[in-house]
């Protein structure tokens, strides 16, 4: 079975989120986190946000830098639906021009990694030195 176009630069982003900042969503691929709850769905923003601010213990004055956190790690709504319509749209086209849409896409997903990135650092400068150790060792969702 050959696989979605999308497929290879989502895995490769996902990798890069997934080294640099553990327990957080990722784009294109549900939000990593404790295991799903009872009905099998993934852990909600507000279950993140209480995994986090109980783990690492947050104060009331680390609520809202907790929240900024929370929301930029969060897929945009239809991010998913949009990458399989431009898989599909890129499979009709002649290879130079797929290629060149892979390299756009590619792009588009490093900018928002790096965001991510921006936004876990920001959070981290938040924490005491103590928080930041128990973030440093909070183990990431694919292991």
């Amino acid at each position: 079975m050959r696989r979605p176009d999308w497929l290879i630069p989502a895995g490769a982003a996902a990798a890069l989120l997934l080294s640099a900042a553990p327990a957080l969503a990722q784009p294109g691929m549900p939000p990593p986190g404790p295991p799903p709850d009872a009905q099998g769905g993934p852990p909600t923003p507000a279950e993140q946000s209480d995994r986090l601010r109980q783990s690492l213990r947050l104060r009331p004055d680390q609520e809202g830098a907790l929240q900024a956190f929370i929301a930029a790690m969060q897929p945009r709504p239809g991010e998913i639906d949009a990458l399989r319509a431009e898989a599909a749209h890129d499979a009709s086209l002649p290879t130079p021009q797929r290629l060149d849409a892979t390299i756009s896409r590619l792009d588009r997903m490093r900018a928002e990694v790096l965001a991510r990135i921006d936004a876990t650092r920001a959070f981290y400068a938040k924490l005491t030195p103590e928080q930041q150790r128990v973030f440093d060792h909070m183990p990431s969702p694919d292991r």
